[in-house]
């Protein structure tokens, strides 16, 4: 049975199958009807484009049209990439980006529109931050934050002593260049006179991208036994997986035998391996891979957490394990095995005073740098200076 329909009916009813077949503006069908219901005459705000009402505001095909939407009055049609910006065709950038020089650029970091706002002309197109002095910041080029530029930094830094736990420094959205001296921590000391192997030193200078975060740890010197010791913690500077600066630690000590094996060697090629194990002493652990031994005497690697290899005493022996930073465990089986130190490649395990200490490492880009083999008695530290 049919149903009769006034002319305004039908015309909705077109409409809206015409709305289900192309994209209608915001205002839908009833955007196409004026308040009376003649047909062809939008609401306040839209334009009668193409067939439809349309948001000139809004609307990519007829961007910024008005009248009767014909000839100049049909506004612009805007380009793939760009969308229509209360009338005016151009890139949407995101919540606190504006565009200046055909990009989106943040106002608050942007090095070449430092401090820019609204339409980026003229007085809104902020300024051009220039580098600051020193080696690095030409390299980088000038530092823009929150808006303003930076001059040259003042002094700073810190210096981090043992946690037991891996550590982050951010550096100040100013500084461009670090300087670092780091030491590897000293093997464990017997007590019945023999001492651990000593940590190594590095030092040198680094550039670094403005804002840098940091990670860090300061080797252990492993605790001190009667029988076999464990080895010392690798000191490192990094960021993220990228190392900068390591200091190896020394093996371990054994009984009243001649002093562990000291930090002695400056990696120049490799990709930060563990060192051996030796029976059931454990490796230390090295930059990427943790050092080899048994039931966890091995160090864990710098990326695992750099974690102290575990003693494998026999039969009440007393023994130690590794520090933290990577040092391998001691152990007894039917003879002594002292650990080895932490390090960019971890030191090997060994009988009795045989083990080595972690190799040291030094960034190829660093400069002004130096690396003393065998020096550091006790704990490491690190240094940072900018």
């Amino acid at each position: 049975m049919g149903v009769a329909m006034t002319s305004s009916q039908s015309f909705a009813l077109s409409t809206g199958l015409l709305c289900g077949l192309v994209a209608c503006s915001s205002g839908g069908a009833d955007a196409l009807l004026a308040e009376d219901g003649t047909p062809g005459t939008c609401k306040a705000s839209y334009v009668f484009c193409d067939g439809r009402c349309i948001d000139p505001s809004a609307d990519a095909r007829h961007c910024g049209a008005s009248g009767n939407c014909q000839g100049r009055a049909a506004g612009a049609l805007c380009t793939s990439g760009t969308v229509c910006i209360e009338g005016v065709c151009g890139t949407a950038c995101g919540v606190g980006k504006i565009q200046c020089g055909g990009r989106c650029i943040d106002p608050r970091t942007d090095a070449s529109y430092c401090g820019a706002a609204g339409d980026c002309t003229g007085a809104n197109a902020g300024v051009v931050c220039r580098p600051s002095s020193g080696r690095c910041a030409a390299m980088m080029g000038g530092v823009c934050q929150e808006g303003q530029c930076l001059s040259d930094c003042p002094k700073g830094g810190q210096t981090f002593a043992v946690t037991g736990k891996v550590e982050t420094y951010k550096l100040p959205a100013c500084v461009t260049e670090i300087t670092v001296n780091a030491w590897g921590a000293q093997g464990g000391n017997s007590t019945s006179g023999s001492a651990g192997g000593r940590g190594a030193a590095v030092e040198g200078s680094v550039c670094v991208a403005p804002g840098s975060e940091l990670t860090i740890v300061v080797g252990e010197q492993a605790p001190p036994a009667q029988y076999p010791c464990g080895g010392g913690g690798g000191s490192y500077v990094a960021i993220g997986t990228t190392p900068l600066f390591v200091a190896g630690g020394g093996g371990g000590g054994y009984y009243n035998y001649a002093p562990g094996g000291g930090a002695t060697v400056l990696a120049t090629m490799g990709s930060g391996v563990g060192g051996v194990g030796y029976k059931n002493a454990g490796g230390g652990g090295g930059f990427s891979t943790d050092g080899r031994g048994i039931m966890g005497s091995g160090g864990t690697s710098f990326l695992g957490g750099a974690m102290a290899g575990k003693p494998q005493p026999m039969n009440g022996m007393i023994l130690s394990g590794g520090g933290f930073g990577g040092g391998g465990g001691a152990s007894w089986t039917d003879t002594f095995e002292v650990g080895g130190g932490g390090g960019y490649d971890g030191g090997k395990a060994g009988l009795t005073n045989s083990s080595t200490g972690g190799s040291s490492y030094l960034a190829p880009s660093a400069v002004q740098t130096k690396f003393t083999p065998a020096i550091r008695t006790g704990h490491g530290a690190v240094e940072i200076r900018y």
